[in-house]
């Protein structure tokens, strides 16, 4: 198979894409996100970054999600969401991606009590939703593992011309 390596920037780019099919549920509607959420690639949150993307949220109107890995893309990914609760920036530093049985829309799931869960609706807007979707361990480690396993899914879909990325295998194991 004809392996090509692709540029951090392809890469990240890549997975802008993936995560946009994610949470749409569908591929091709990247653009109808830009003017709500802006998605994110790249090192571990710096407090600086949180610091910035807060002022620029409160400003633009528009949510942050941040996908980061590893330094050496080992494991899930981590997901943080910088989001507008009325007129101040919250952010949620560790987050989960969560998937119903039925596919669909990926869930934001806030690590910790009392954060609800988020989800775009129908026009891509992020809502907050009071409580998460799964109701108890199994049912919710079950829906992260399929979001992840999607995730890589979507990732491998990607790969076209025969390339291949180091990543999606990873993240499945990972999953």
């Amino acid at each position: 198979m004809n392996m090509i390596e692709r540029t951090p920037q392809q890469q990240a780019a890549n997975l802008i894409i993936a995560t946009g099919h994610l949470l749409t549920g569908s591929f091709g509607r990247q653009a109808d996100l830009d003017d709500n959420l802006a998605i994110i690639v790249g090192p571990p949150i710096h407090p600086l970054n949180l610091l910035h993307w807060t002022n620029w949220v409160q400003k633009s109107r528009r949510n942050i999600i941040h996908i980061s890995f590893s330094q050496d893309y080992e494991g899930v990914p981590n997901v943080a969401l910088i989001f507008l609760d009325g007129d101040r920036s919250v952010v949620a530093e560790h987050c989960w991606l969560w998937l119903p049985q039925s596919g669909g829309r990926c869930w934001i799931i806030p690590d910790g009590e009392g954060w609800g869960a988020y989800r775009l609706d129908t026009d891509l807007k992020l809502r907050r939703h009071s409580r998460a979707p799964a109701r108890g361990e199994k049912a919710t480690q079950d829906g992260c593992i399929r979001a992840y396993q999607r995730f890589a899914d979507i990732l491998d879909g990607q790969s076209t011309s025969s390339v291949e990325l180091p990543l999606p295998e990873r993240l499945r194991t990972a999953a």
